[in-house]
């Protein structure tokens, strides 16, 4: 299982283990109460003062605590509600994307996976969120399409990877998803094509107007 977290110093972390213990209890207290497990915690610089902490810990590690679980199953889930409880979050390793749109007074919403494109009407998007909270990570390109899955999906923004809002974080401002598509030569005229252009903006560079620019990666922590 392997978490990340976002945390914020002035100078180079040398020992992530002291750092947190100081600076950040909320998230040294998973590994208080989990000191049975053995673990690698690791922090990456992404600029003068952000940090990704990676904490890696072994499946069969969780062995050591079926005295207390009945099964690793239940016991990794025990440990991952609580580290998320405590402001970890899973390092996503797969994502889906979603898109929606008004066809008439119609919504339809559509989610790409690797079993491809599924499209689903308002009467049906029970259906969707059935699948689509299996990901721990969901790519939009705007925010305004998450509006219309919150009732049913209340912690979309904690895994939604918004395309537009790190294209305005890099650049200023983001382009309509259509002008985009005119550059990378995909038809957006319908929910399939707008979903698979989406699909390609996951991948630096991204092509814009102005120019290429590179975008995080999809599995950084949603908050960076």
């Amino acid at each position: 299982m392997r978490l990340q977290a976002v945390i914020k110093s002035d100078s180079q972390i040398d020992d992530a283990v002291a750092f947190i213990k100081e600076r950040y209890p909320e998230l040294h207290s998973l590994l208080e109460n989990w000191e049975e497990l053995e673990f690698k915690l690791t922090s990456k610089a992404l600029d003068d003062n952000t940090y990704i902490l990676e904490l890696e810990i072994e499946d069969s590690e969780f062995e050591k605590t079926l005295g207390i679980f009945q099964s690793l199953e239940e016991a990794m889930g025990a440990f991952l509600t609580t580290a998320e409880e405590r402001g970890w979050e899973r390092v996503p390793d797969r994502y889906a994307v979603y898109h929606a749109q008004f066809e008439g007074d119609v919504l339809i919403a559509g989610i790409k996976t690797e079993e491809g494109i599924s499209k689903y009407d308002q009467m049906s998007l029970e259906k969707m969120m059935e699948k689509l909270v299996r990901y721990p990570r969901v790519v939009a390109y705007s925010s305004d399409v998450l509006t219309y899955i919150k009732d049913l999906f209340p912690d979309i923004d904690s895994r939604a990877y918004v395309v537009a809002r790190e294209i305005a974080k890099a650049v200023g401002s983001a382009p309509e998803l259509e002008e985009l598509g005119k550059i990378y030569g995909v038809d957006t005229s319908t929910l399939e094509g707008k979903i698979e252009l989406i699909d390609k903006l996951t991948r630096s560079p991204v092509k814009l107007p102005s120019g290429e620019v590179n975008l995080k990666p999809v599995y950084y922590p949603v908050e960076v």
